[in-house]
């Protein structure tokens, strides 16, 4: 009688090696230096001076004066220096913040769930800001954030129906825009009863506008 004989082991297939997945690319934006200060990109505004990489704006010789060494700056007369048209425009007007009763009234009437919450506001300190540079950020600031806006309406008293980042005043090369940037509540020109002004559009504005944000703020354009 023969012995049985023990079958092999089967040898397992062989598996490739399998290389680990790349890590995703940082987006190309990120880390772009700020052309006003340097700073590296980490977001839509730059977390030093507000400056917004969205609409990228020419930058002046004004707006880089104070920059950091290593940054360059425009010489006057070179292409990307405001032009005595600019400069003009620019220097002529000013915004002045205030309250509008009327609006406050318009906004209570659209109704909301923080719409009984509101007060208006007894008495406010009106501020002026010249319009000057590029471009002026509109908002409420935050330190955590990084958000500094050139327009600030922190308060006292506070206006909480605007966004940290609101809006802005854009230089244009025959004057001045408002550019909503798709706050919560929006932004109106001088009608509170009409539709708000679409986002990420600039919308022309000029001495006697008024820019309706928030739940009472008024920012007045005047000559300066």
């Amino acid at each position: 009688m023969s012995g049985t004989s023990t079958p092999a082991a089967a040898t397992p297939p062989s598996v490739a090696p399998v290389s680990p997945a790349a890590p995703p690319a940082e987006p190309a934006a990120t880390g772009t230096p700020c052309p006003v200060c340097g700073t590296p990109r980490t977001g839509r505004f730059c977390e030093e001076d507000g400056y917004d990489f969205l609409l990228a704006p020419p930058v002046t010789a004004a707006d880089t004066a104070t920059s950091p060494a290593g940054v360059a700056v425009p010489e006057a007369g070179s292409e990307t220096a405001a032009g005595p048209m600019a400069s003009a425009a620019q220097a002529a007007l000013v915004v002045v913040v205030g309250t509008d009763r009327g609006y406050f009234d318009a906004v209570l009437g659209m109704g909301g769930e923080d719409a009984g919450g509101l007060t208006f506001p007894r008495y406010i300190v009106e501020r002026r800001f010249p319009l000057v540079g590029q471009q002026l950020l509109i908002g409420r600031s935050s330190r955590s954030r990084g958000i500094h806006p050139d327009i600030d309406l922190s308060g006292p008293p506070e206006d909480p129906g605007v966004s940290h980042t609101h809006a802005l005043l854009v230089a244009q090369p025959d004057g001045w825009a408002v550019v909503d940037l798709g706050s919560s509540n929006g932004t109106y020109l001088n009608d509170p009863q009409s539709a708000p002004v679409p986002s990420e559009t600039p919308v022309p504005i000029a001495a006697g506008d008024r820019v309706f944000v928030g739940a009472w703020t008024c920012l007045s354009i005047r000559p300066a």
